[in-house]
């Protein structure tokens, strides 16, 4: 059953002291025409949250959706019932598992994606594991979404595909955090080759918001987070 992305920001539900953790209705409108512009059809993510972004994923599509959470309890199952409150759940393949143990698996039984969403794990090294199978299961000309492009992690991953990987070519998306990569050749790199990828970027946005996510909510974070609204 496919559903406008009204429809479904209408019905999903997210509990209001998690409002910023989800991917925003832009991002997941992004997806949602990204996918019908260009028909794609097998997808992937790493992360789910409360299903945002697979719910937008899924209606785009009507095909099957493969999402991975190893901490789907933690947020009270609450990507799950969106996605059957949506009435969406022939649509998923879910696994209740990390994506390192999940996406080798994928790729053992040799299928491919044209649109892979990274939005799991935070760390750069488990975001790097993580693109390193997207780049293993993406089709040529499939698009790669890396989500939270404020992160250090997230930004240093960034660098390392537009410095190292050539076969790769970096699209505008117009939003502030997500980056998207066109897979549009073969990895010709000799078995030796490295370059280097360090980044300034972030270097300062990521430790205010990491500030901003940990403790208790205090006046200066509020006033902070207030004028970070009034910027977007």
């Amino acid at each position: 059953m496919a559903l406008t992305p009204a429809e479904i920001n209408s019905k999903l539900v997210v509990p209001a002291e998690d409002s910023f953790t989800p991917v925003k209705e832009s991002e997941a409108l992004f997806m949602y025409n990204l996918i019908k512009k260009h028909g794609l059809k097998r997808t992937l993510e790493t992360g789910f949250g409360y299903a945002r972004s697979a719910s937008h994923i899924i209606s785009a599509t009507e095909s099957k959706h493969i999402g991975m959470d190893p901490f789907q309890k933690h947020y009270g199952n609450g990507g799950l019932e969106n996605i059957m409150r949506l009435g969406l759940e022939s649509f998923l393949e879910f696994h209740g598992d990390y994506s390192h143990n999940v996406l080798p698996k994928i790729h053992a039984e040799g299928k491919t994606f044209q649109f892979i969403f990274i939005d799991g794990d935070h760390k750069f090294d488990g975001e790097f594991v993580d693109y390193y199978y997207a780049d293993l299961l993406l089709e040529q000309n499939g698009f790669m979404l890396l989500h939270d492009t404020w992160m250090r992690s997230t930004a240093l991953v960034m660098k390392w595909i537009e410095t190292n990987r050539k076969d790769y070519r970096k699209v505008p998306t117009g939003l502030r955090n997500v980056a998207m990569y066109q897979k549009v050749g073969d990895d010709k790199r000799g078995w030796m080759y490295f370059s280097e990828f360090y980044t300034f970027k972030s270097v300062i946005v990521h430790p205010v918001i990491e500030w901003l996510n940990e403790g208790e909510m205090t006046a200066a974070k509020k006033f902070v987070l207030k004028l970070k609204a009034l910027l977007r």
